[in-house]
């Protein structure tokens, strides 16, 4: 009976994980909170920029990369409504 158990369970697993909507992680203007786009002069769109976003007066700092477009997005589960100052830090900066 345990046996029989255990594949039942399995297929419920199944068919739970086939219905539940598949999540692609690539966000959407309506899931970000804050979104976008990384150029320069010289490079046009950037890809791998570091775009960092810190809520004023928090200590937490949150960041994204931008990607082969030089798009970026937070998501709108992970930042609050409020000012935030924005920095980005791309490859061959000075500090």
């Amino acid at each position: 009976m345990t046996k029989l158990r255990l594949c039942g369970f399995i297929i419920l697993a199944f068919a739970i994980w086939l219905v539940l909507p598949q999540r692609t992680g690539a966000q959407t203007a309506s899931t970000a909170a804050l979104t976008g786009h990384v150029t320069s002069q010289e490079e046009s769109a950037m890809e791998g920029v570091l775009v960092s976003a810190k809520r004023a007066g928090s200590k937490i700092t949150l960041t994204v990369v931008s990607d082969e477009h030089g798009q970026y997005s937070f998501p709108r589960n992970r930042l609050e409504p409020g000012p935030y100052s924005i920095r980005i830090r791309a490859v061959g900066d000075d500090l």
